[in-house]
């Protein structure tokens, strides 16, 4: 099977190749088609799969640490 990439798609393997411990290309679409498909079940949640979409569609963001742990702040309340 042969699967054409846009040019973002690409570069976003690429980064994901450097950074994300992934051994290839073809690990990075299968992990993606696995996320799709459990998005895609029956019992999923239609307000998770709607904000799951949202995040997808935009562009990537970086987190400092400080986010994370005022999260967790916000979580204890």
């Amino acid at each position: 099977m042969k699967v054409v990439l846009t040019p973002h798609q690409e570069k976003f393997i690429a980064l994901k190749m450097r950074t994300g411990g992934y051994l290839s290309p073809d690990e990075i679409v299968r992990e993606a088609l696995r996320v799709y498909e459990l998005v895609e079940q029956d019992d999923s949640d239609p307000a998770l799969e709607v904000a799951l979409r949202h995040s997808l569609a935009g562009p990537l963001k970086k987190y400092r640490p400080s986010h994370f742990a005022s999260l967790s702040k916000r979580n204890d309340l």
